[in-house]
């Protein structure tokens, strides 16, 4: 089964998360942020990214993946991601 756009934006939606797909001039990149207060248990960070350059498409399969283990809250008290500095 390929995986697509479509299926990151439907598990991102389930799960309150943000997709941002764009290209720029030679770029292709994909970012998933996670909910406010959320870290990706997956690398404990809160946005998930896949970039290449055009014409080759981001590895969805690989960020649907990441995303598949879950969100954690995070615990940072100080976290300027979380506090929008």
């Amino acid at each position: 089964m390929t995986v697509t756009l479509r299926d990151v934006r439907k598990l991102a939606r389930q799960l309150g998360a943000r997709v941002e797909d764009t290209k720029d001039h030679h770029s292709h990149e994909c970012r998933v942020e996670a909910p406010k207060r959320k870290t990706w248990d997956e690398g404990g960070v809160h946005e998930l990214v896949c970039g290449v350059y055009q014409p080759w498409k981001p590895d969805y399969a690989d960020l649907l993946s990441r995303m598949q283990h879950g969100l954690s809250d995070c615990t940072d008290p100080d976290c300027d991601w979380c506090s929008g500095a």
